[in-house]
């Protein structure tokens, strides 16, 4: 499970602080992130990793730039220099060795995510605790509308008397 970002946590605080509804921000975040982000994401992954299309991608963008006045003289030594960079990383992963892993120890990062969970926590807690109170206070204005209606009722009755 991968921990926010300080930029979405900083994004959620805000909202709150300016009185976005939790469910408005929740169900955008939801379509932004779950339809939209995810869908991109997948076809980029989808496009790096299969070789011809991403070699037909290439030889578009190529084709394309040699049109751009200038870039046509540049591109052979940019697209060998590129080529030499995929080369690079697409070449097979190196087998596993054997080494034994030494015993994890405090980072910036652990402690970073260790704020960042915090952080989340609190502002759980604080959502959770706002619905209560604002269904508390809900309820409790029904009942006073409720008792002031039948208060009303039965101090008018006894005027009439």
């Amino acid at each position: 499970m991968q921990l926010l970002s300080s930029g979405h946590i900083l994004c959620r605080i805000l909202c709150g602080q300016f009185g976005i509804p939790f469910w408005k921000f929740f169900l955008a975040t939801l379509i932004g992130k779950a339809i939209i982000k995810t869908h991109i994401q997948t076809a980029f992954i989808i496009s790096v990793c299969n070789h011809q299309l991403l070699d037909f991608i290439e030889n578009e963008i190529i084709r394309l730039l040699n049109f751009v006045p200038g870039l046509a003289t540049v591109l052979p030594k940019l697209v060998a220099k590129l080529q030499i960079i995929r080369n690079k990383y697409m070449a097979p992963a190196p087998t596993v060795s054997n080494i034994a892993v030494g015993k994890w120890d405090f980072s910036f990062a652990s402690i970073w995510n260790t704020v960042i969970v915090l952080m989340l926590t609190t502002f759980i807690i604080k959502i959770v605790t706002a619905t209560a109170q604002s269904f508390l206070k809900e309820q409790q204005e029904k009942e006073l509308a409720l008792y002031n209606s039948s208060f009303a009722s039965s101090s008018s009755s006894s005027k009439t008397i």
